[in-house]
């Protein structure tokens, strides 16, 4: 039970640059990660040969087995208590996240040569599919469902969390924006080969074990007794070990957690679904992959603006500050679809529709971390990592089925037919193909101009107009969120300063 403490101002806390490296490595570690997880499809249709509807089925088998394990890991993490706290320990399942992605990019296909192609496209499907799993739906789970329990019991001033969280997103989106612009260039380089991936891989994955192992050791916890004074929780009001049962009738009080939980699947959707469709679109459509480095790199533009974030999140919020982002992202997704063969535009739309990632990167996890606030307020029930299980699963949801419907969308248009002409007309990428105009289109692919104009039509609905969907219908959600003005009630009724 929770003791009853003399009561600590929150205001008292200091800023620590130590935890705030700390905790911005591993939100570096786990972005970088889930990036290279959105790209089994691409690495699996061009690197291997294997069908889109292949990848796709093993990428749908994954996304059921996320959705059944973020619950559950959250009251393991709920339950959990050590020496090291109840959700440190989780930030050394990184390392294990990293070891299933340098698996799967290390994929040793020369195993598999002796196979007939069935098999063989069955065997790597499996393979690819297994440590998939164990890098989404286990080992990432773990580390994602921690990360704000982890933070919320380190950092307790909203301003400090806040600071952390703004220090923590520029290291997030640097190494996000690497490999972003890394990604096209490398796979152009080497035109589209298993080498490409393994190379950035490797990079990554030394950096991204380094972080996850960084943070254990920098990012300590306060004792639940510390958290129990700064928060003015008494003995009487709440419940702090809690069943799955209490959890789900406490959240049934709490409509923001569901918002925030669909806010953050649909951002997630757009951002995974563009750089993940991108590949193709600039590939296939734009007709020049390297230019996706060049619109990639705009998001470099933006970081600025980090700068200012702790200010314009202290003055105007940051749901207000998600909620304007989303209208410049629709405003992006218009021009692009408007004017498509223009760089310049291209460049502008990019910058325009990666905006509502900044805040959701930088101090997302402030709103996760503001609603287990409110559901402790509200419903007497102290949970923390359920909290971030339903927002965990719907950023692992969004990754798993935006590779799924990338690979149905592009089965769907015939995609398929592309790659098979490339390789057995014996062409080194689909761009040498082209160059040899319509003639060329119409020997080698089966169904000619009309199924290339198909798979166009395939990758533009992915990368243009469901993302222009999921933004409208984010924008309006936003209008209905009002956690923070209904929090500070909450807050000043609890005596909380």
């Amino acid at each position: 039970m929770i003791k009853e403490n003399v009561r600590v101002n929150v205001e008292d806390e200091k800023f620590s640059g130590k935890k705030a490296f700390g905790f911005a490595l591993t939100r570096a570690s786990s972005i970088l990660s889930s990036l290279l997880i959105g790209q089994i499809t691409y690495f699996g249709t061009n690197s291997l040969g294997l069908t889109a509807a292949a990848i796709a089925s093993g990428m749908g088998l994954k996304a059921v087995i996320d959705a059944v394990t973020d619950l559950f890991m959250g009251v393991i993490v709920d339950k959990t208590n050590t020496k090291w706290g109840k959700a440190r320990p989780y930030c050394l399942s990184g390392v294990l996240v990293w070891l299933c992605v340098l698996a799967i990019f290390f994929v040793p296909t020369g195993m598999f040569a002796n196979m007939d192609s069935d098999s063989r496209n069955i065997a790597l499907v499996i393979y690819i599919t297994l440590f998939g799993t164990l890098a989404s739906a286990v080992f990432e789970t773990m580390r994602g469902v921690a990360f704000d329990t982890h933070l919320k019991r380190s950092i307790v001033k909203d301003d400090n969390r806040v600071k952390i969280m703004t220090i923590g997103g520029a290291v997030f989106s640097i190494g996000s924006l690497g490999l972003q612009i890394a990604l096209p260039a490398v796979i152009s380089a080497f035109h589209g080969s298993q080498k490409g991936f393994m190379i950035l891989a490797g990079i990554f994955g030394v950096m991204g074990i380094t972080a996850s192992i960084a943070c254990f050791f920098m990012c300590k916890e306060y004792t639940q007794e510390e958290l129990n004074q700064y928060y003015g929780y008494k003995k009487d009001d709440v419940q702090e070990k809690i069943s799955i049962s209490s959890f789900l009738k406490s959240v049934v009080k709490n409509k923001y957690i569901f918002m925030w939980t669909i806010l953050n699947f649909f951002l997630m959707m757009n951002l995974l679904g563009a750089f993940n469709s991108g590949q193709y679109y600039f590939q296939y459509v734009f007709g020049n992959l390297g230019a996706f480095s060049a619109v990639m790199a705009m998001s470099a533009i933006a970081l600025p603006v980090v700068f200012f974030l702790p200010k314009l999140c202290r003055k105007y919020g940051v749901i207000n500050i998600v909620k304007i982002s989303v209208v410049f992202e629709v405003i992006g997704i218009i021009i692009r679809i408007l004017i498509p063969k223009s760089l310049p535009v291209q460049c502008i739309s990019y910058f325009l529709f990666q905006l509502p990632n900044i805040p959701i990167a930088f101090v997302g996890s402030q709103v996760t971390i503001e609603c287990m606030e409110y559901g402790s307020y509200k419903s007497g029930v102290i949970a923390e990592a359920m909290y971030s299980s339903f927002i965990s699963f719907a950023q692992k949801i969004a990754t798993s089925i935006s590779s799924f419907l990338l690979g149905v969308i592009l089965t769907a248009s015939g995609f398929d037919m592309l790659t098979k002409a490339v390789a057995e007309g014996g062409f080194t990428d689909w761009a040498e193909l082209m160059g040899q105009g319509t003639g060329a289109i119409e020997q080698y692919v089966a169904g000619g101009v009309e199924t290339v104009n198909h798979v166009m039509t395939g990758i533009s609905i992915i990368y243009n107009y469901i993302p222009l969907a999921l933004a409208v219908i984010s924008f309006i959600l936003l209008l209905f969120f009002n956690l923070e003005k209904d929090l500070k009630k909450l807050r000043a009724e609890h005596g909380v300063k």
